[in-house]
C-alpha cells in the first residue's frame, strides 16, 4: 500500500469534504455485521470505577497473547471495534475491548463525559485485567485503537509499558490542531469561549451542560454539538438502532474542554522502544491525514506507515474493504513484534 497510493493534501482534502456517497456503501455486501456470540461479558474496575467489556478467545483455546482495543469518540463497545476484535481472535489473539468509564454500560459520572485522561486510564486498568488471567501470556499484551482510540492508545503506551506494541487505526493525534485546520484560529477561539460560557452557566446552576453527540450540521437551534458533520450523523445514527442501544446521543459539553487540546505528537516521541503500526486514510476531513504523518515522524522506535486508500474517515469502522486491509496489516505487524507461537 505505501507508495502505491495517492496522499491527498489537507486543503484539497478540506476543499472537496469527503464523498457522500460511501457514507452509506453503495454495495450492503461491503457493511460489516459484527457476531455477538463471540463477545464474554466481563467487567473490571478503573480508579475504582466498574467498566464493563467484551472478551473474543481464539477458537483454538490455550494461552495467547492479549490486546486492548478502543475506539471512536462516543462510541461503546458494540462499535467499530467488534470487527476488529472478531478477525484478531481468529488470528490467535485475545482481545478486550471495553465501554469507556461513562458510556455505555459502564459506570461513572457525569454520564457521556469524554476525557482523554481518563479513557487513557481505563487502557491501562484494561491491560491490568489482561494480566490476571490465566489464558492471557502477561508478557504479551498490545493495543490497538481506532479513530480517537489510536491516539490514546499512543498516549497510554507512552505511560503504560506493560502495553509491547501499539496499532492505530484512522487515528488522532492534534485535535486543536484539526480544529484550527477547519475553522482558523479566530474560529478556533470562539468555540473553546463558547464552550466554556457554556459550562460555566450550567455550573452555576448547579447543572451539566449536555450537547447533542451527532448532528448533521450546526445551526441557531443547535449551536454545539460533539460531532456536527453528516458522516459521523450517518454512521451513529445507523449503528445506534441496529447494534448499540447503549450509545448516547449526547455527551457533556465539558468534555470539550480536555478534548480539544488533546495532542499525541508528544507522546509519540516518548514511545520508543515499543513498536508503533500507523494505519490511515488516504483522505480523511475528520482526523487529517498530515497529522498521522506527523506521529509517524515523531516516533522513534519502530515504525511502520500503511495508507488505505479511502474516501472518507467511517469506512475504517465498518466497511469493506477497508477494514479487511487495516486487519491484514495489522496481523503482518503484530506477527514481527507481538506473535502468536505456534503452539498457540
Amino acid at each position: 500500500m505505501t507508495g502505491t497510493v495517492t496522499i491527498r493534501s489537507t486543503t484539497d482534502i478540506l476543499a472537496a469534504g469527503s464523498d457522500p456517497r460511501y457514507f452509506e456503501p453503495e454495495d450492503p455486501a461491503l457493511l460489516l455485521h459484527a457476531d455477538p456470540s463471540r463477545r464474554e461479558p466481563v467487567t473490571f474496575t478503573s480508579q475504582g470505577v466498574r467498566l464493563a467489556g467484551h472478551l473474543y478467545r481464539p477458537r483454538s483455546g490455550g494461552v495467547t497473547p492479549g490486546l486492548v482495543m478502543t475506539g471512536p469518540i462516543s462510541s461503546v463497545k458494540e462499535q467499530t471495534v467488534p470487527h476488529y476484535a472478531e478477525r484478531l481472535a481468529d488470528a490467535g489473539y485475545t482481545v478486550l475491548t471495553f465501554d469507556p468509564r461513562t458510556f455505555g454500560e459502564s459506570e461513572g459520572t457525569p454520564r457521556a463525559h469524554h476525557d482523554p485522561n481518563w479513557i487513557i486510564e481505563d487502557i491501562s486498568a484494561a491491560v491490568g485485567y489482561l494480566r490476571t488471567r490465566d489464558d492471557v501470556d502477561p508478557g504479551r499484551i498490545g493495543g490497538v485503537g481506532v479513530c480517537m482510540g489510536g491516539g490514546y492508545m499512543v498516549s497510554a503506551a507512552a505511560r503504560d509499558r506493560r502495553i509491547a506494541a501499539v496499532v492505530s487505526v484512522a487515528g488522532g493525534y492534534d485535535v486543536g490542531g484539526t480544529f484550527t485546520k477547519i475553522m482558523g484560529e479566530e474560529g478556533f477561539a470562539a468555540f473553546q469561549r463558547t464552550v466554556i460560557e457554556t459550562v460555566e452557566r450550567a455550573e452555576r446552576a448547579g447543572e451539566v451542560a449536555y450537547m447533542p453527540t451527532i448532528a448533521k450540521e450546526l445551526t441557531p437551534e443547535v449551536p454545539l454539538a460533539a460531532m456536527p458533520n453528516p458522516e459521523a450523523y450517518s454512521y451513529y445514527d445507523r449503528t445506534s438502532k441496529t447494534d448499540a442501544p447503549t450509545w448516547s446521543r449526547e455527551m457533556t459539553v465539558a468534555s470539550f474542554i480536555p478534548y480539544l487540546v488533546y495532542n499525541a505528537l508528544g507522546d509519540a516521541r516518548l514511545l520508543a522502544p515499543t513498536p508503533l503500526l500507523i494505519v490511515h486514510g488516504t483522505t480523511d476531513t475528520a482526523l487529517l491525514p498530515e497529522y498521522a504523518q506527523a506521529a509517524y515522524d515523531a516516533a522513534t522506535g519502530p515504525k511502520r506507515l500503511v495508507w488505505v486508500e479511502t474516501h472518507n474517515h467511517i469506512e475504517l469502522y465498518d466497511q469493506d474493504p477497508y477494514v479487511s486491509r487495516a486487519t491484514e496489516a495489522i496481523i503482518e505487524w503484530l506477527g514481527e513484534y507481538l506473535p502468536v507461537k505456534k503452539s498457540e
